[in-house]
C-alpha cells in the first residue's frame, strides 16, 4: 500500500511538473488567471429563446494560387447553399484578405462572392518593424487598393473595416519585429476600424488576460494597450479607441495523455483539428455576450482557409459541413435556439445595439452602426 500511495504521489508530481511546464513554454499563464475569473463569473441566460450568431473570420492568404481561388469561387457557394439559418439565410463568410498580397484577381473573385450574397470581406494585414507613420501609410495604402473593388467603403464613401492582425502582434504586442507600431489601435480608429478580431491567440503573449468577452479597449504609448479593457456592456455608453471581438477559449476534457487529459479549444478549424459537434458545443459553453444580454451570444471562429490544400479541404470539405448541420439542428429549434449566420461586420453591429439597450427581433440591427460595403451592392 506504501508503494502504491507513493507510485501515486510521483504521477501526481509528474503530471503537475508536467503542467507547469506547458503553461510556461506555451504562455497559458498570460489568460488561465482570466480563464479561472470567467469560470466563476458567468452570466446565464434567463428564459428563451438564445440568439446564437455564429461566424468564421477566415485569415484568407491564396497568394498566387489560381487555382485555389477558383476552388472558393465554385466550392463555397455549394456548401453555403446547403446551410441556412432561421431566416432562411445561407452560411456567410468573412474572408480577411491580407493588404500586401495586392493581386486583383483575387479580389476580383471575393467580389463575386460577396455579391452573390455569401459574405464579406475585412482587412488582414501584415507589418514589421514600422513606425507610427510608416504603419499609418502602409495602412492607408491597402485601405485604398481594397476599396478599388467596392470593399471597406459604404455606399456613402465613407471608410469602415474589420481588422484581422497578420502577426498576432496588435499594438505591438509582440515586438517590433511582428508590429512596431505603440499607438496602432488609435491608428486604426482614425482610419475607420470599428473592431477587431485576431484573438484569441493562445500560445502567444500577445493574447489578453480576459478571455470570451467583447471589450472596449484605449490606446496609451505602451505596447497592447488593450491588456486593460472594459467588457461591453448593455446599457454602458462604449468608451474607447476599438472593440476587441474575441473567440471562444476554452479547456475541456480530453482522454489524450499527450493532452495532459486537458486540450485547450480556440475555435480554430483547420486540418489538425477536425471540427466536430462535441467542438460545436464547446464553442456554445464559452457563452459569449454583451454583459446585460446573455440571450444574444456570439460564436466567432477562426481559419486560414487558403494557406494550403488541407485547410481548404477543412473548410469546403464533409467535416465543417456535418458540424453546421448539427449546429442547425441543436442550436436552432426556435424555442429555446435562433440560429443567426452574420458576418464580421453583423456581429459588430448586433454587439453595438445590445450595449445600447436595443430589444426585439437582432435582425433589425444587422446594419446598425455600419453600414454594408460598396461591393454588398450586387447583393
Amino acid at each position: 500500500m506504501r508503494l502504491f500511495r507513493r507510485f501515486i504521489l510521483l504521477c501526481l508530481v509528474l503530471y503537475l511538473g508536467a503542467w507547469a511546464y506547458r503553461i510556461v513554454t506555451r504562455k497559458y499563464y498570460v489568460w488561465l488567471p482570466g480563464y479561472v475569473s470567467w469560470l466563476v463569473n458567468q452570466e446565464k441566460a434567463i428564459g428563451a429563446p438564445v440568439h446564437v450568431f455564429f461566424f468564421l473570420t477566415d485569415h484568407f492568404e491564396p497568394g498566387q494560387n489560381t487555382a485555389m481561388m477558383d476552388r472558393w469561387v465554385n466550392d463555397y457557394p455549394k456548401i453555403a447553399s446547403r446551410h441556412r439559418d432561421s431566416a432562411g439565410r445561407p452560411w456567410q463568410h468573412t474572408w480577411f484578405y491580407p493588404g500586401e498580397q495586392q493581386i486583383d484577381r483575387n479580389m476580383t473573385a471575393l467580389q463575386k462572392l460577396v455579391a452573390a450574397g455569401y459574405g464579406e470581406t475585412e482587412l488582414h494585414l501584415h507589418h514589421f518593424n514600422d513606425t507610427p507613420q510608416s504603419a499609418r501609410e502602409r495602412f492607408q495604402r491597402a485601405i485604398a487598393w481594397f476599396q478599388t473593388f467596392g470593399f471597406l467603403k459604404s455606399a456613402g464613401g465613407a471608410t469602415h473595416f474589420g481588422f484581422v492582425h497578420g502577426n498576432w502582434s496588435l499594438d505591438n504586442s509582440r515586438g517590433n519585429a511582428f508590429c512596431g507600431n505603440n499607438r496602432e489601435l488609435a491608428m486604426l480608429r482614425e482610419l475607420g476600424c470599428f473592431a477587431d478580431y485576431t484573438f484569441s491567440s493562445v500560445f502567444e503573449e500577445s493574447q489578453p488576460s480576459s478571455v470570451n468577452n467583447i471589450f472596449e479597449a484605449t490606446d496609451d504609448d505602451r505596447a497592447k494597450s488593450y491588456a486593460r479593457g472594459v467588457a461591453l456592456r448593455a446599457g454602458v455608453k462604449p468608451v474607447g479607441d476599438l472593440l476587441i471581438f474575441q473567440g471562444p477559449l476554452l479547456l475541456v476534457p480530453s482522454p489524450r495523455l499527450a493532452k495532459l487529459f486537458l486540450e485547450v479549444e480556440n475555435a480554430e478549424i483547420h486540418a489538425a483539428v477536425p471540427v466536430t459537434p462535441r467542438r460545436v458545443d464547446a464553442w456554445m459553453r464559452a457563452n459569449i455576450h454583451v454583459e446585460g444580454r446573455p440571450e444574444w451570444r456570439f460564436i466567432k471562429t477562426h481559419t486560414h482557409g487558403a494557406g494550403s490544400k488541407e485547410d481548404a479541404d477543412e473548410i469546403l470539405g464533409p467535416e465543417l459541413d456535418q458540424a453546421l448541420t448539427y449546429m442547425e439542428k441543436a442550436y436552432n429549434d426556435g424555442a429555446h435556439y435562433v440560429l443567426h449566420y452574420v458576418t464580421a461586420r453583423e456581429a459588430f453591429n448586433v454587439a453595438r445595439a445590445a450595449a445600447d439597450g436595443k430589444q426585439g427581433d437582432p435582425r433589425q440591427y444587422y446594419d446598425y452602426l455600419i453600414p454594408p460595403y460598396l461591393a454588398n451592392s450586387g447583393r
